[in-house]
């Protein structure tokens, strides 16, 4: 199930961010954009997408008037550069306010909050069968149009060099040519640590550590970053066994 989605923002250079982030997540499918408020409102009530990003300060029609003008069934994540609208946006019922500019990260943020409302749109599946955001990613490689996916759970450790990053499992990898923020927006907090500059392990396949060298099960020795030792073993010491004196 693609949750269907429409930007209505009177930025182009707003428009174009949110269209790269939406062409990255597969189970979003972008079905219009509009700088033109009014022009967008018909858009939406046509469409009727599941969700609209939506600008705040826009001319002829602001978007806490435009969202009074939609059907209830779309929901709506406002887009501002201002903090001060943010209770107002709420009082819309709308799902999340991001300011700009967006970062993929906050981006993420708002979508996993829309998944939580899938139910609720227009009779559709439960969230249920979006387990995408949870348990796994899907990568662009190799042929065009073609999508690999990947289960968090598979992969030892992810290694950025430049805007492109390495997803190393246990006998394969595959390149994404992917800035490594976009990355760690995905990957779930509660399992990979950046432990260098250039690498993000996942805790599951730690064997061991041994100084600034952290081993993983299949034998890979990675280098502890400075910048990163503290949070790491901040991180560790919270499942170190506590022997007695």
């Amino acid at each position: 199930m693609n949750i269907t989605c429409y930007i209505v923002d009177d930025e182009y250079h707003v428009i174009s961010t949110l269209r790269e982030y939406i062409s990255e997540v597969p189970y979003l499918e972008l079905v219009g954009f509009n700088s033109n408020p009014e022009k967008g409102l018909i858009e939406v009530n046509r469409l009727a997408p599941d969700l609209v990003f939506l600008d705040i300060n826009m001319p002829t029609l602001d978007g806490m008037d435009f969202c009074q003008l939609i059907t209830t069934s779309t929901k709506v994540v406002f887009v501002s550069g201002y903090r001060d609208y943010a209770f107002d946006a709420f009082s819309h019922n709308a799902v999340d306010y991001l300011l700009k500019p967006v970062s993929h990260k906050r981006f993420m943020q708002a979508i996993h909050k829309v998944i939580s409302f899938v139910p609720m749109l227009s009779g559709k599946p439960s969230a249920q069968n979006v387990p995408s955001a949870v348990s796994h990613i899907y990568i662009k490689h190799g042929v065009k149009g073609r999508l690999i996916k990947i289960e968090f759970d598979d992969i030892y450790y992810v290694e950025s060099n430049d805007n492109q990053v390495v997803f190393n499992l246990e006998n394969e990898n595959y390149i994404a040519y992917v800035p490594l923020k976009n990355v760690l927006s995905q990957l779930p907090e509660s399992s990979f640590l950046r432990i260098h500059k250039s690498f993000v392990v996942n805790h599951k396949k730690i064997s061991h550590i041994e100084g600034n060298m952290v081993v993983l099960k299949n034998k890979t020795i990675l280098q502890l970053g400075n910048t990163y030792k503290d949070s790491f073993f901040k991180y560790v010491g919270l499942s170190v066994l506590k022997t007695i004196k």
